[in-house]
């Protein structure tokens, strides 16, 4: 769905009409005085505002409040997920291994928290936002050909055994790593900063075969750690932080409406 491109701003009033939907580059609700397209306006709850964008004035509304905490939520499921598993692979060790089955449970998990996430997150450049969501699309495919094809059916204790097969699902750490990289260059906070090194460290040194298993295994409970810190500490921010300026999402929008009407 595409907005139209921002006018006057004023009341707390959201606009939602046919062209009110929150997808795109992360969904935006332009906060208006008016109607659109003849349409009676609803109103919404104004959570934050108002704000001053590059050009205009908007507010944060329910709507947007409920996108970020679902954004926050997911990255909470993501990191106690991984942080699971590696603790189940950790204090087993190679003695007494944790079940095939935990293990590829929390990947699930994983995989599920952080594709929410990627899916809810606010940026300005929709062919990157895009191409984050592919990457995630492309490990998800993997990890179903690796537990499909591999002998043990066991992404996690296959993957463990057989590096290469990152090339398979490893894309999900990528836009993992495109995720810390976009939170860094946002707010620059220092968790964000260690994960987008420590998270092609470790899987790039297991894929190579350049870091040993104890040194993976102390890498891994590090970036756990520091991966629910960074995830949790998203909640003491305001809303507004990680959705961004509305009015420049409306007017990538509007010029993206305007495009498609000129070609149709």
């Amino acid at each position: 769905a595409l907005h139209r491109a921002p006018t006057r701003f004023a009341a707390p009033v959201s606009t939602r009409g046919d062209g009110g939907g929150r997808g795109g580059s992360g969904g935006v609700c332009m906060v208006s005085a008016g109607a659109s397209e003849g349409k009676r306006a609803e109103p919404t709850r104004i959570v934050e505002g108002p704000l001053q964008g590059q050009f205009g004035t908007w507010f944060v509304d329910q709507h947007d409040a409920a996108e970020v905490l679902t954004y926050r939520g997911a990255l909470v499921a993501a990191a106690l997920s991984a942080s699971m598993g590696v603790f189940l692979g950790v204090s087993g060790g190679e003695a007494s291994p944790p079940p095939a089955w935990a293990l590829d449970l929390c990947a699930a998990g994983f995989f599920a928290g952080f594709g929410v996430s990627i899916a809810t997150i606010h940026i300005y450049m929709k062919p990157m936002h895009d191409f984050l969501k592919a990457l995630w699309a492309a490990g998800v495919a993997g990890s179903l050909g690796v537990l499909a094809l591999s002998e043990s059916h066991s992404l996690i204790m296959a993957t463990y055994e057989q590096p290469a097969l990152l090339l398979a699902w490893g894309w999900v750490f990528v836009a993992l790593t495109g995720l810390f990289f976009k939170e860094f260059a946002c707010f620059q906070r220092w968790e964000a900063s260690a994960l987008f090194a420590l998270t092609p460290l470790l899987t790039g040194g297991h894929f190579l075969g350049l870091v040993s298993g104890g040194t993976q295994q102390n890498m891994a409970m590090a970036l756990c750690a520091v991966f629910t810190f960074f995830a949790a500490r998203k909640f003491t921010q305001p809303y507004h932080a990680d959705i961004g300026d509305k009015t420049v999402f409306d007017l990538f929008a509007a010029q993206a409406a305007r495009l498609d009407k000129e070609a149709a």
